[in-house]
This record gives C-alpha cells, sequence and structure tokens, in this order.
C-alpha cells in the first residue's frame, strides 16, 4: 500500500482509501463507494429535474467528502471538494434548470434539450450571457418586444432557438389544438450568403425536434411558385428584402408570425437597407401585434433606446445588455519603434489590461532593402504578422476594400517565397496529408466554379486565399468551408465576413482603417470585425492587432477605435433624413427641443438622400391605405403619414430631440400625393408597390410591361412553347432598359449591349468560365470575378426583380397568371437554370447549376408543377437519390422533402400519443412485393431504425417478421425517429391498412409499386 495519512473506519464498516487509491479496510472501498454514487450521474441528468439531480449529486458528494474527512485523506478530500463547486456550479446553471421557467414549457423542450446533450458539442451549460437574456424575459409568458445586445460569440445561436421554440411550442392547455395553428418564426439575416448558413445550423438542432427550417433565397424578385414552399415551413430564414417581399405579396401571411428575430440588427442604422429594415419592423407591428420582435446585435451602444421603441411600455426593461465573452480578446496596435534604420523592430503594444511581455514584445524586424526599409507597406507588415501569428491559429487580415484585400493576399504570397516556403503550414514548412487532400479539393472545386488557373485556385493551395463581394458566391462558399476545416490559414476579407459569418480565427489584423478619402472604416465595425477573433468552443484567446506606421498613429488608432465606448449609436436612418433636409432648411444643425413644427422641406438635391426618400415614397404607398393616397384631402393624407411615422424608430427618437414629425409628414404627404397623380391607376400602382421597385422603375415597367401586351397581341402564337425562345429574348431586351437594371449597369460599368446575350447564355446554363470567355470584351470585364460580379448584381438580383415585376403587371392586363416557361422566367434569371424543374430543384436548395438541370432531366413529368416536382422528390427510395446525385446533394433532398411532414402527424408524435396514416415507400425496390401482396388489412407490421443509412439516418424500414417490406415515407421518418430513439420510447403499434391481398388479387402486385398505393397506421401511446 502507498504511503499516505493513516486511514479511520467509519460507521458501516466502509472504510476510506490512501492516497494512492487503493481500499485500506472494510468490504468496500471509498473510491468505489464514490464510483457507485456518481456514476448514475448522466443518466439522472436525462431522467430527472435538474432540482432532483442537484439532491443526488450534493448528497453522494458530502457523503464521500465525510468519508474522507474522517479518514484525514487530504489530498483526495480536495479533490472532492473541488468537484462539489464544480457540480454545483453545473446544477446551477442546467439548461433543465434554468430553461423551465419558460412558459411554454413542455415535451418540445425536453426533446430539444435531451438533443443538446448528445451533440457532436454537448451543451450542459447556460453562460452567463444566456441567463442575462432569460432574465430579462426572453422566454416568459409576456414575451415582450426584445433587444439583446451582447458580444459576438457569447452564446447568441442558442438563445435565437430558445426564442424561436418558445414562439412555437404548444401553449398550456393547447397541446391538442397547437397543430392546427401554422405559427411561423421568420430569422431575418442581412446577407444572402448567412441565410445559408444560419438556416444550416438551425436545421441540424430544430429539425431534430420537427419543426420545419427553410430559407427563401435572393432577394426582391418574386418567384410565385416558392410561395408554397411556406406551408411546409416553422422557421423561415431570409433577408430583410426577401421578408419585405413576403409581406406585399402575401398579407394573410402577418397572421402567421409569431417571432421576427433580426440577426445584426444594427443593420437598421443609415443606409437604404437600414431605412427597408426600419419600415419593415414598423409593418409588423402594425399589421401583427401579436408577432414578438427581437433585434440581436453585438454592437449596439444605445440598445436601450432600440428597446423602448420596441416596447415603449417595458421601460427598457426588455433589453439585455451583455458584457460577458467565453474566451478572452487581447486586443493591441503593432508600430515600428525608434528611428527608421536598418534593422528597426517593431512591437505589439496590448495597452488594454495586456502586458507588455505577452507574446513577444518585438515581433518583427525590417531591413533596408536597396533604398527604402521592408516591410513598410500596410499590405506587406500585415503579410508578416500573419505569418508570425499563423503558428498559433487561423488569421483573418481585414481590409477596408476589395482591392486592398487581394494585394494583401499577393503580398502574404511573396512572403512565403521569401520565406523559402511557398504554403503556409506548421512551424517547419509541413502539413499533414489531410490538409494537402482539403487543399487540392478546395482549388478543384474553384476552378470548377471559375478556372483553374485563377490565382484563387493557386492560393488556396498555399494555405491562403481573399474573399470579398466581387469573388463569386459559390467560390466564397467554397473558401469559407476550406477556412473552417484548416485548409486555408490566412484569408484576406472585406466586410463580407463580419456580417455574423461563424468562422474560427484566432488572429485578426487590421492594417487599414480607410476606405477611401474621408470615408473611414466605422468604430461599430471594426469592433463587428473584431468579434471574429476567438470564437467560443474554437478559441479560448482570440487576438486583434491593428498595424500603424509609427508611435503617434498607434496613439490615434488606439484612441479612436480600442475603447468600445466610442462604437457609434444606431441611428434611424429617416430620422437621418429628416436631420439633413432640416439642416439644409435652416442653414444650421437644430437644438434639442426647438420648435421646428412649420417647417416645410425641400426635395433632396442629391446623393443618397435622394435614395432614402425614393426608398420612404415607395414604403410609404406600400402602408398606407389607397384610400388615403388618393385624397384630395391634404390635411388627412398628413395626418396618416404622421401617425405611420411616429411608429418608426425615427418618431421615437425624433421625439427624444422634442422634434416635431409635422415637417417630415408634410414632406412625406407631398411626395405620395405627387406620386399618386403621376400613377392614377391604382391597380397599376399596387403592382408596382407589389414588386418593390422604385417609383421610377415602376413607372418603366408599366410601359414595358405594355409593349409586351402589345406585341403578344399581335403575336399570340409567341406564348406557344416553340417560340419560347423568341419570347423570351423579347422580355430581357425589354426589361434591360428598366431604371433598376440600368442603375446596375452604371454601378457595375460595364456595357449594356451585353446584357441581353449575356443573360441568354447564363440562363442556358453555360459554365461561368465560358461566359467569360464569351462576353469579357463586351463587357468590358478585365477579370473573371468581375464578370461573375456582373451576373450576380445585373442579372441574378436586379434583373430578375424587374421581370418578375414584368409579370405582375402582365397578369394585371391580361387577367390570367402566367404558366410554364413565362411564370419560372424570374427564377431561371435567378438560378441560372433553362427550365421550369431545374428552377425547383434549385428553390429546394440546389445551387450547383448542373447538377440541377441533371436532376430535373430525370424527372418522369414532362413539364412538372412544383407540386409534383416535390411528390416526384418524396417517391424515390433513398438509394435512387444517391444514383442521380453526389451523397452531399442526396443528403439534401432528402431534407426538403422531409419538411413536408404533416403538423398532424408532428403533434401526435411530440405528445407521444395519438394516430395517424402514412404511406409505404419503397414496396418495388424489396423485393418482397409478392410477400406484401398476402398480408390482409390490420396486419401488425414491426418498424427497425436503420441509423446506419449514409443518406438517411432518420430511415425506419417496415417488416412483418422480419420480412423487409419497405419504408416509412421520409416526410414521416424524420418526426418518428425522435419518438423511436427516445429511452424509454413510446409504445408504437403499426399495422396495415390497405388490404395489400385484395389489391393485388383484383388488380395485380404491380399495383402495390404506386406511390400512395399502400398505407400504414400508426398508433403511439404512452409507457
Amino acid at each position: 500500500m502507498a504511503s499516505g495519512p493513516v486511514a479511520g473506519t467509519p460507521q458501516g464498516g466502509e472504510v476510506a482509501c490512501g492516497a494512492s487509491g487503493e481500499a485500506v479496510g472494510g468490504e468496500h472501498g471509498g473510491v468505489r463507494h464514490i464510483g457507485s454514487s456518481l456514476g448514475g450521474f448522466p443518466q439522472e441528468l436525462l431522467a430527472h429535474d435538474a432540482e432532483v439531480i442537484g439532491g443526488l449529486l450534493a448528497q453522494a458528494l458530502r457523503k464521500a467528502a465525510s468519508i474522507l474527512l474522517d479518514a484525514s485523506v487530504a489530498d483526495t478530500w480536495t479533490l472532492i471538494d473541488s468537484l462539489a463547486h464544480v457540480a454545483e456550479d453545473i446544477v446551477a446553471t442546467s439548461p433543465w434548470l434554468l430553461l423551465r421557467r419558460a412558459a411554454t414549457w413542455g415535451r418540445l423542450w425536453e426533446h430539444y434539450l435531451k438533443a443538446l446533450i448528445v451533440a457532436e458539442r454537448p451543451v450542459i451549460q447556460v453562460w452567463p450571457s444566456q441567463r442575462a437574456a432569460l432574465d430579462a424575459g426572453l422566454v416568459d409568458a409576456a414575451a415582450r418586444n426584445m433587444a439583446v445586445t451582447m458580444p459576438t460569440s457569447a452564446g447568441k445561436t442558442h438563445i435565437a432557438e430558445w426564442a424561436i421554440l418558445h414562439a412555437l411550442a404548444p401553449r398550456p392547455g393547447d397541446e391538442n389544438r397547437w397543430w392546427l395553428v401554422s405559427r411561423l418564426a421568420v430569422y431575418v439575416v442581412p446577407t444572402r450568403a448567412l441565410a445559408a448558413q444560419v438556416e444550416r445550423h438551425l436545421a441540424e438542432s430544430l429539425e431534430l425536434l420537427g419543426l420545419r427550417v427553410s430559407s427563401l433565397f435572393g432577394g426582391a424578385e418574386h418567384v410565385r411558385y416558392e410561395m408554397q414552399l411556406l406551408d411546409f415551413t416553422d422557421v423561415l430564414v431570409v433577408t430583410s428584402e426577401k421578408l419585405d417581399l413576403l409581406l406585399r405579396n402575401m398579407p394573410e401571411l402577418a397572421a402567421r408570425l409569431a417571432l421576427i428575430l433580426v440577426d445584426e440588427g444594427h443593420a437598421i442604422d443609415r443606409s437604404e437597407r437600414g431605412l427597408r429594415l426600419e419600415m419593415l419592423l414598423t409593418r409588423i407591428r402594425r399589421t401583427a401585434p401579436a408577432a414578438r420582435l427581437l433585434l440581436l446585435s453585438a454592437v449596439l451602444p444605445n440598445g436601450e433606446d432600440l428597446a423602448r421603441w420596441l416596447d415603449p411600455t417595458a421601460n427598457a426593461t426588455n433589453l439585455a445588455s451583455i458584457n460577458w465573452s467565453p474566451s478572452r480578446l487581447r486586443m493591441g496596435v503593432f508600430s515600428w519603434r525608434g528611428r527608421d534604420t536598418d534593422g528597426q523592430q517593431g512591437a505589439i503594444d496590448y495597452g488594454n489590461g495586456g502586458n507588455g511581455d505577452f507574446f513577444l514584445p518585438r515581433v518583427l524586424t525590417r531591413h533596408k532593402r536597396r533604398v527604402n526599409l521592408f516591410p513598410s507597406a500596410p499590405k506587406d507588415v500585415a503579410a508578416a504578422l500573419a505569418l508570425h501569428f499563423d503558428r498559433l491559429g487561423p488569421v483573418l487580415i481585414a481590409q477596408p476594400t476589395k482591392v486592398k484585400a487581394r494585394a494583401a493576399a499577393k503580398a502574404l504570397g511573396e512572403a512565403l517565397k521569401k520565406e523559402g516556403a511557398p504554403k503556409l503550414g506548421m512551424a517547419d514548412g509541413s502539413f499533414s496529408a489531410e490538409v494537402a487532400r482539403r487543399r487540392l479539393e478546395a482549388s478543384a472545386e474553384i476552378g470548377r466554379h471559375i478556372v483553374t488557373s485563377h490565382e484563387l485556385a493557386l492560393m488556396v493551395l498555399g494555405g491562403y486565399a481573399y474573399h470579398h463581394a466581387e469573388v463569386p458566391q459559390a467560390v466564397r462558399n467554397c473558401l469559407e468551408r476550406a477556412y473552417r476545416n484548416g485548409a486555408l490559414r490566412v484569408l484576406c476579407a472585406t466586410s463580407t465576413l463580419s456580417q455574423g459569418m461563424n468562422l474560427p480565427t484566432k488572429t485578426v489584423l487590421v492594417p487599414d482603417t480607410w476606405r477611401g478619402k474621408g470615408d473611414r472604416v466605422s468604430v461599430r465595425d471594426f469592433w463587428n470585425t473584431a468579434g471574429r477573433a476567438g470564437r467560443a468552443g474554437q478559441e479560448t484567446e482570440g487576438h486583434v492587432v491593428l498595424i500603424a506606421k509609427d508611435s503617434s498613429a498607434a496613439q490615434e488608432l488606439r484612441r479612436h477605435y480600442l475603447d468600445r465606448d466610442r462604437i457609434e449609436p444606431v441611428v434611424s436612418t429617416l430620422a437621418s433624413l429628416y436631420y439633413e433636409l432640416i439642416t439644409a432648411r435652416l442653414g444650421h444643425r437644430p437644438g434639442t427641443g426647438e420648435d421646428l413644427t412649420a417647417l416645410d422641406l425641400a426635395d433632396p438635391a442629391g446623393g443618397q438622400l435622394i435614395e432614402w426618400a425614393e426608398g420612404l415614397d415607395i414604403q410609404l404607398l406600400a402602408l398606407l391605405a389607397e384610400e388615403v393616397v388618393d385624397t384630395p384631402d391634404q390635411h388627412l393624407l398628413e395626418q396618416a403619414a404622421q401617425a405611420l411615422l411616429g411608429d418608426t424608430l425615427a418618431g421615437h427618437q425624433l421625439g427624444s430631440q422634442d422634434w416635431s414629425l409635422a415637417p417630415l409628414a408634410r414632406f412625406s404627404a407631398r411626395r405620395v400625393a405627387a406620386i399618386a397623380q403621376r400613377l392614377p391607376d391604382r391597380p397599376a400602382r399596387a403592382a408596382i408597390v407589389r414588386s418593390g421597385l422604385s417609383v421610377q422603375g415602376g413607372t418603366d415597367a408599366l410601359a414595358t410591361a405594355e409593349q409586351i401586351q402589345t406585341v403578344l397581341d399581335l403575336r399570340p402564337e409567341l406564348l406557344a412553347p416553340e417560340y419560347w425562345p423568341n419570347l423570351q429574348r423579347l422580355i430581357l431586351t425589354l426589361a434591360a432598359d428598366v431604371h433598376e437594371v440600368q442603375r446596375g449597369i452604371r454601378q457595375k460599368k460595364v456595357a449594356a449591349p451585353a446584357l441581353v446575350p449575356l443573360a441568354t447564355d447564363w440562363i442556358a446554363g453555360i459554365p461561368v468560365a465560358d461566359l467569360h470567355q464569351r462576353h469579357h470584351g463586351n463587357l468590358l470585364t478585365p477579370d473573371i470575378t468581375a464578370t461573375t460580379s456582373a451576373i450576380d448584381k445585373i442579372i441574378v438580383q436586379d434583373l430578375a426583380w424587374v421581370v418578375s415585376a414584368l409579370l405582375q403587371i402582365l397578369e394585371l392586363r391580361r387577367g390570367v397568371p402566367a404558366e410554364g416557361h413565362l411564370a419560372a422566367l424570374p427564377a431561371m434569371i435567378k438560378y441560372g437554370v433553362g427550365s421550369p424543374a431545374a428552377c425547383y430543384a434549385s428553390s429546394v436548395g440546389i445551387h450547383d447549376r448542373t447538377t440541377a438541370t441533371t436532376l430535373a432531366a430525370a424527372c418522369p413529368y414532362p413539364e412538372p408543377t412544383f407540386r409534383q416536382f416535390l411528390d416526384w422528390l418524396s417517391q424515390l427510395t433513398t438509394d435512387k437519390i444517391t444514383t442521380l446525385t453526389d451523397p452531399d446533394t442526396a443528403r439534401l433532398l432528402i431534407r426538403s422533402t422531409e419538411r413536408r411532414s404533416p403538423r398532424a402527424t408532428q403533434a401526435a408524435i411530440l405528445s407521444g400519443a395519438g394516430t395517424f396514416t402514412c404511406p409505404l415507400r419503397g414496396v418495388r425496390h424489396s423485393g418482397n412485393d409478392a410477400y406484401l401482396a398476402q398480408l390482409p388489412a390490420d396486419t401488425p407490421l414491426d418498424l427497425v431504425r436503420d441509423p446506419g443509412n449514409e443518406a438517411d439516418p432518420n430511415a425506419i424500414q417496415v417488416r412483418h417478421q422480419g420480412v423487409f417490406l419497405g419504408w416509412i415515407a421520409r416526410e414521416i421518418a424524420r418526426p418518428l425517429a425522435l419518438a423511436l430513439d427516445e429511452d424509454p420510447a413510446p409504445h408504437i403499434y403499426v399495422q396495415l391498412t390497405t388490404d395489400a391481398r385484395s389489391v393485388a388479387q383484383q388488380s395485380g402486385v404491380d399495383q402495390l409499386h404506386g406511390h400512395d398505393a399502400v398505407t400504414l397506421t400508426v398508433m403511439l401511446a404512452p409507457r
């Protein structure tokens, strides 16, 4: 026995153990007792309330500690005492304890928490940041509108999930009617790229509960058939532009809204997008008062101001303002020290709580190269620092413009060559075979999207790249995946990565804060970018380093950026418009409380104020009743405008300055009345408002639609399928002259005559590299990224938007909706595919144009509707799907059909009691259709989980006495798999509803192969 304190013998014959852990007497050793006391803890965690767990754990630890203390086993007693403190903290922060306060607590919450515990990254604690949100009323019965401001990576995702669950879960007493109410939670994101990421993350956690998560890709274009996706959606992820369009075209959707969650809520600040978001939230508050609004942001210094706007009666108690973060952020400024001579050293000053000797006080040395010291340019210094910090983890070089992002990446490549190691890797320049494989795969994928010789495809092989808005979206997605999986070590990026993207960054380097003369990166944008460093769950500490040319510049950068209190407050775009117009009218800035009531405001003279004013015009037209817009009573119109403006964030913020809204109401009423006179046709004006086009764009679209209708009157044969190419060319040619498309052409500085041929080839599915080869000369685009950027902005966004508006106006004129290729044309333009079926494939998430076209060709219907296409997908067996496409796409298609699970079925499975019917799939594929043909109705059957199914982990086999008959339909299998996987699972009884024997005798065995030919009855009962 190892030496240690002398052991005493407690009551009951139990003994303690020595320091070595060996028993020193009695029948059972103390360690064995401790182990037996704690061994069941994880199971208890799943099976009991947190209070029960705490009692059991505390009792076991107290008993064990008492044994050890009596035995004078000091070191082991210290361990157990520490464990007791840890256990108390675990229990005190247990989700089972803290989320039980939810007014909607029930089986859905329990399913969710069990799923979190067994997830790839188990969640067993509520962080202080998340608890603050709970304390502010996140899941209270009142469900007030809220603002939540918290650092990046402080647990925002789970806060969003809890708000969604609270909005969609059955209310007490509502369990039996819950499935009849089709509530909708909407997650609003600032960019299309972020929509895809958020949808993926929410689906991973919420679809395990049977909640259906979808996203509608795109912006303001209206694709009628895509609206059907909302019938199978509980959680919708969209941009503000898309939600604005949905509510304009589907006002009945407002009745379904239960929650509007706005990510990156500071985007409501001064911008055209901010104005749209402000007016969108105002519309929701007025038309869907039962819907809850929740704003999330990491950079919202005046959160109390927005909280008071969201709920004036809450007295700012609806604000959760949190400073805690699970990872430490070290922020400093790099500068060169001493005289500019050969051997000059550069150091990072971590002055905000850091110490001078952290990491390396002097991290770089520069020498004379010919005449000048090197490195000197910010991009070269950033490259040298990136090589220095690379040994700690992934590096992000944040640049203010796309030109500077590319220059930084090229500088890094040059620095690597000088180091004699052209690829980023470990300290000795080597890297694993797995990293090499991932880099080759990423390079090959980029080559497929653009060309294999493009500099990005070559940079990726070296472990670095650049990322900005003109890089094609598919390539950006590839770069982000490569950065997450470790293939890329350094990414040089603009703010495209700052808006909520979740990336595993260790160090953020900021070599430049100027976009151009007089245009400096805001403090808010800097802190939003800084939040990428030290992501929770991936890093415990992050570094943010600003780069200065000398000590004087370093002091200025520190003063300007490193004080979080200097983050600019969020100001309403509409309030900013008012302020600028008032200032122009007065000739000076108005003071607080100054009487402005009698002032008349002139139209803005130029710049962004014109865009803001025109954006306000179309928003007011959408929100004001037609009777008010057309009234000859100007005073009535002004009153209506003032009441509406009073509900905006501008109304709240201007009110806090004690400034009258009357000037802005008169300004708005005058402009709306002028538009009503310019567009006297109410239905036509309503169609323009639904489209979201500007007034000028709407006027152009009306004239263009009239031209198209005139041609169709003269040549009705153009509507026949064989003349479709001619009609498509006509529409594209005329749509190119509409204001929004012309504005995009000017912004991208491309030649207008090249647009229609480019759009035609894009719709034909021609690869991007070939498009660039064919058209770059006429487009005047120097690089393939410029060509793809022009396609994305002018064709995918603006042209699709305008054509969808034209179809709405044509429907109004012709009295019948468009059909076939004509109805799908906006989607064909958006997705770059040439048939409605390929558009349908794209709409369910297949964004590779070739894959979408290939899948569409396999559809047996010659001209399927969207419903027919979805039905065909749901009929395909897992094996058939995997033969049609690659594994990733197969999983996506399976998910898209799973979303169609009936809500009544969801409700029965969620409650653990109920009866429903579902079809049997894969009868032909089972090879046992002749066996099935012998079974009468009411034959008992067995369900067997098939979790090893690579394409569909929710697959459930149906068997009779061990004989495989087929599968439960996928739309039922996903929620039903949850019930089967429960411990304990409910009693599940299955029997044949269809009299398969009778069907086979009357019509033959082949009749059992039909889509819904064989149905089952499933009964659930609690244990």
